[in-house]
C-alpha cells in the first residue's frame, strides 16, 4: 500500500526532520479498501426493533463511520444515526420504517468509500429477540468506588427491565423490576456480575451481563530486605530485595524508587518490579530506596521505611 509522510507546520514552515519521531506521522492509505458489511443483510426484514449491525475490520483503519437514514440516504427524511467508533459492531433501536445503513474506514490521513445496505423494521412482533445494550459501568471493571451508576439503554415497547445483581457464589444480591433505564448500587467489596432484561408484559429478551470486581483494600507495605540499610558494597550489580504479604482482590504490583539525597526529591530511577530487581546502572555513590504497592482498582499502599547505600 502507499504510504504519506505528514509534516508538522510551524510559523508557516514544514519542517522535515527525519530523525525526529515526534515531527513524523506515517499513515497507510486505505481509500481504496472496501469495507465488507456482515449483518444485516441486504433488503433484511427484522419483527424486532433492536438490530446488531457488523462489519470486518479494514487493516490500518483506526475507526469507522456508521450512518443510517431513514429511508435511505439519496431522499432522507431523518439521518437516525451518525456515529463514529473504534469496534466493527454496533447495536441499534429502531422503529418501524425502512432504513439505508453504510459503513467507512478511517484513520488520520485517509477514509474508505461508503458500503451501504437496505432494511426495514417490519414490527416488534419478536420483542424477545431484542437486547439490552448495558452502558455503564464498563464490562469487567476493577474499581476502589463501590458506588455504581448501572445504566443500559431503553428498548423501544419495554413496560419493565429486571435488575439482578450476583456476588462470586452465584447468590442474588439484588433483584429489581425497574421503569427507569439506570440504578445507583452500592457494592461490597467482592467480585459481581450484574444483569438486566426488557419485558413488555408478555414476552421478555435474554439477559445481558457484566461483571465487576470492587476492591477498597490498599496493599499491604513492602518491607525493604537488600541492600540492608546504611549498607556499603563494592559490587555494581545491587540486587534489590522485599517482602509483601498480598491481599486477594485485584492485581497487585509493586514500585520500586532510588534517590540520591535523603530528601528524596532526586530521583534517579523508578521503575515497576518485582523482588528481587537487578540493576547495574548505578554508579559510585550514596543512594536512597524504598518501595511501594499498588493494585489495578487504583488503591496505594503507604511507602515503606527509606534504606541507604553505598557503593565505592
Amino acid at each position: 500500500m502507499k504510504k504519506i509522510i505528514l509534516y508538522q507546520f510551524i510559523s508557516g514552515l514544514v519542517l522535515i526532520t527525519l530523525g525526529s519521531c515526534e515531527e513524523i506521522l506515517l499513515e497507510t492509505d486505505i481509500s481504496k479498501e472496501v469495507v465488507e458489511l456482515i449483518a444485516p443483510a441486504n433488503n433484511t426484514n427484522f419483527n424486532a426493533t433492536g438490530v446488531a449491525f457488523t462489519w470486518e475490520t479494514v487493516p490500518d483503519a483506526t475507526k469507522y463511520r456508521l450512518q443510517i437514514a431513514k429511508p435511505n440516504f439519496e431522499n432522507p427524511t431523518q439521518i437516525v444515526l451518525d456515529t463514529t467508533i473504534t469496534a466493527t459492531s454496533f447495536n441499534q433501536q429502531l422503529s418501524i420504517a425502512s432504513y439505508e445503513w453504510r459503513v467507512r474506514a478511517v484513520n488520520s490521513a485517509y477514509e474508505t468509500n461508503y458500503t451501504s445496505r437496505f432494511f426495514s423494521v417490519a414490527s416488534n412482533e419478536d420483542f424477545q429477540s431484542n437486547t439490552v445494550v448495558l452502558n455503564t459501568p464498563t464490562n469487567n471493571l476493577i474499581t476502589k468506588t463501590p458506588v455504581q451508576s448501572l445504566s443500559w439503554q431503553s428498548i423501544i415497547g419495554a413496560l419493565n427491565y429486571q435488575l439482578q445483581v450476583y456476588d462470586s457464589n452465584n447468590t442474588v444480591k439484588l433483584d429489581e423490576m425497574l421503569t427507569a433505564t439506570s440504578y445507583d448500587y452500592t457494592f461490597p467489596e467482592g467480585s459481581y456480575s450484574w444483569r438486566v432484561r426488557a419485558t413488555n408484559g408478555e414476552k421478555q429478551t435474554l439477559y445481558t451481563s457484566r461483571t465487576i470486581l470492587v476492591d477498597k483494600t490498599a496493599p499491604n507495605t513492602p518491607t525493604l530486605v537488600n541492600p540492608v540499610n546504611a549498607s556499603t558494597t563494592s559490587n555494581m550489580t545491587i540486587s534489590f530485595q522485599w517482602n509483601r504479604t498480598a491481599i486477594p482482590g485485584s492485581v497487585e504490583k509493586d514500585s520500586i524508587y532510588i534517590y540520591t539525597n535523603s530528601a528524596q526529591t532526586a530521583l534517579k530511577l523508578k521503575a515497576e518490579a518485582t523482588s528481587p530487581y537487578s540493576n547495574s546502572t548505578l554508579t559510585t555513590g550514596t543512594y536512597y530506596w524504598h518501595t511501594k504497592a499498588f493494585d489495578a482498582a487504583g488503591n496505594t499502599s503507604a511507602k515503606s521505611t527509606l534504606f541507604s547505600f553505598t557503593i565505592n
